[in-house]
C-alpha cells in the first residue's frame, strides 16, 4: 500500500519532462503530424481537433468552387458545345425567318448561312385580314374594334408571328435549355465593312459575351446603350475590311435580327405581357416589348454596336446586320 503512494522515480522523471514540454509549447508527433500539445489536451473528449480538419477541408472545397466558377466565367473558357466552339468548327446554329415570299426568304437564308453559318427555317405569318388575326387583335383590345387598321392588323400578325416561333422554340424537346435560337425578319444584309469570316469570329465573340444574360441582338435600331462598350478584337485580315467591331449593352427598336437561349425565351413569354408599357397600343409592337424588357429587366447585347447602316435613311441603325431596305421594302409599313 505504502508503494502504490509514491510514484516511482522513473514516472516522476516523465511527469516533469512532460511539465517542461506543455511550458515551452511544443509539438509531439500524431500519426505524423506535429500537433501542439494545448491542441491535444482540448481534443481529448472533445471534436475540437476533429471540427478543426473538418473546416480546414470545407475552406479547401470552398476555394476551389470558387476557382471553378472563376473559370467558367472567365472568356478564355469555352465548353466544346458553346456557340463559339460551334462556329469555330463549321457547325450551324439554327435560326427562324418569319417571310411569305420565297425570294425574300431565299435571300434571307443565304445571307446567314454564308456569312453567319446560321441554318434557318421559314415561318410564314398569318395573313394580316384573315379571321384570326382579326380576333387576336380584337381579344388583345378587350373585345375593341377600334385599332383595326391594315397597318395595326399587320403589326399585330407579325407580333404574333414572333411568338408562336418562339413558343415552338420553348416546347422543343429536342433542344436544351442553354441552346440559342435567332429570329430574322426576311430583309436583312450583313454590313459592308465585314468579311464572312470577320462576320463569324463576331458572332462567336458575341455569343460568349452575352452566354450568361441569353439574349442578343445582331442589329438595332435607334439604340441607348450603357457606357463602357467592348471590343471584339476580330482579326484583320486585309486594308479593304479592318472596321473594328465593338458590342455593347442597349436597348432599342426593331426586331429584324435578335436571339434568345431557350431558358431566356420562357421566362420572357412568361413575363412579357407584365412589363410596363406607356399603351396598350405599343404593345401590340413585338419590337417596343423588346424595348421595354431591355429597360425594365436588362440591357441587351448587340453585336456591332459601332457599326452604322449602310443602307439610306437608316443612319440611326445599327449592327453586323441591317434592315435591306434599298434592296426589301418594309411589308408592314407599305
Amino acid at each position: 500500500m505504502k508503494q502504490s503512494q509514491h510514484l516511482s522515480s522513473d514516472r516522476l522523471n516523465l511527469f516533469f519532462d512532460e511539465k517542461k514540454k506543455r511550458k515551452k509549447g511544443t509539438c509531439s508527433s500524431i500519426m505524423g503530424m506535429n500537433i501542439p500539445l494545448k491542441l491535444q489536451v482540448l481534443s481529448r473528449g472533445r471534436p475540437f481537433f476533429v471540427l478543426l480538419l473538418v473546416g480546414t477541408g470545407l475552406m479547401f472545397a470552398l476555394g476551389m468552387i470558387q476557382w471553378i466558377i472563376a473559370s467558367i466565367r472567365s472568356s478564355n473558357f469555352r465548353f466544346e458545345s458553346s456557340p463559339a466552339f460551334l462556329l469555330q468548327t463549321g457547325q450551324a446554329l439554327e435560326g427562324v425567318v418569319l417571310s411569305m415570299k420565297a425570294e425574300r426568304f431565299s435571300h434571307t437564308r443565304e445571307v446567314l448561312h454564308k456569312n453567319l453559318n446560321i441554318t434557318v427555317t421559314q415561318y410564314i405569318p398569318l395573313q394580316y385580314n384573315s379571321p384570326e388575326v382579326e380576333q387576336a387583335l380584337e381579344k388583345f383590345f378587350q373585345g375593341s374594334r377600334e385599332y383595326h387598321t391594315d397597318q395595326n392588323l399587320k403589326v399585330f400578325s407579325n407580333r404574333m408571328a414572333f411568338v408562336s416561333a418562339m413558343q415552338a422554340f420553348v416546347d422543343d424537346d429536342s433542344v436544351g435549355w442553354d441552346s440559342w435560337r435567332f429570329f430574322f425578319e426576311d430583309d436583312i444584309s450583313l454590313h459592308s465593312s465585314l468579311t464572312p469570316d470577320r462576320a463569324k469570329e463576331a458572332l462567336a465573340k458575341g455569343l460568349a459575351l452575352a452566354a450568361g444574360d441569353g439574349a442578343i441582338y445582331l442589329g438595332i435600331c435607334g439604340p441607348t446603350c450603357s457606357a463602357g462598350a467592348v471590343h471584339l478584337h476580330i482579326e484583320r485580315r486585309s486594308n479593304a475590311h479592318s472596321v473594328s467591331v465593338d458590342a455593347a449593352q442597349c436597348s432599342g427598336t426593331c426586331a429584324h435580327a435578335f436571339g434568345f437561349k431557350k431558358w431566356k425565351a420562357i421566362g420572357f413569354l412568361l413575363h412579357m405581357n407584365k412589363l410596363e408599357m406607356e399603351s396598350e397600343y405599343k404593345r401590340m409592337y413585338f419590337d417596343q416589348v423588346l424595348v421595354a424588357y431591355a429597360l425594365q429587366v436588362h440591357r441587351i447585347w448587340v453585336v456591332g454596336s459601332n457599326l452604322q447602316s449602310p443602307a439610306k435613311g437608316m443612319s440611326n441603325h445599327f449592327g453586323i446586320l441591317f434592315q435591306d431596305r434599298d434592296a426589301f421594302h418594309s411589308t408592314i409599313s407599305f
